[in-house]
C-alpha cells in the first residue's frame, strides 16, 4: 500500500509538471518567424547546393528562387512587431528585390547562379546583422 501511494504521487507530480511545460509551450503562440527563416534557409542551402554540384540550368535554380519569393511575401507578418520598424521592412524589401533580379533573368550558368545567390545572401545578411 506503501509504494502504491509513493508511486501515485511520483505519477501525480510528473503528471502536472509536463502539463504545465505543455501548456506553457502552447501558450507560446505559432513561431511563424522561425518557420519562415528554415524555410528561407534550406532554400538558400538548396541553392548552394546545386552550384556546388553544378547543377545551374534555369529549371533547377528558378523552383529554389520562386519559394524565396513567395515566403518572402511573409516576412513582415511573421515578425510581428518588426513589422512597424521601418529598417526591418527595408530589408525585407530588399531581399524581395533581390530574388526579383534573379527571376526576372534566370541564371543560366552557375557563375550566375552563384551571383544571384551572393545579392540574395547579402540582403539576408544585411537584416541578420541587426536583427538576429
Amino acid at each position: 500500500m506503501k509504494n502504491f501511494v509513493i508511486t501515485f504521487a511520483i505519477a501525480f507530480v510528473l503528471g502536472v509538471a509536463l502539463s504545465v511545460i505543455g501548456l506553457n509551450y502552447l501558450n507560446k503562440g505559432p513561431h511563424n518567424d522561425e518557420a519562415v527563416m528554415t524555410v528561407m534557409g534550406m532554400k538558400m542551402a538548396a541553392l548552394k547546393n546545386n552550384i556546388q554540384q553544378n547543377r545551374c540550368v534555369p529549371t533547377d535554380i528558378i523552383p529554389h528562387l520562386q519559394t524565396l519569393r513567395y515566403v518572402g511575401n511573409d516576412i513582415e507578418a511573421a515578425f510581428g512587431e518588426m513589422s512597424n520598424n521601418d529598417q526591418f521592412v527595408r530589408y525585407a524589401s530588399d531581399l524581395r528585390a533581390a530574388v526579383d533580379g534573379a527571376l526576372s533573368m534566370p541564371p543560366a550558368n552557375c557563375a550566375a547562379a552563384e551571383a544571384a545567390l551572393s545579392r540574395i545572401g547579402k540582403a539576408c545578411e544585411n537584416c541578420h546583422r541587426d536583427y538576429k
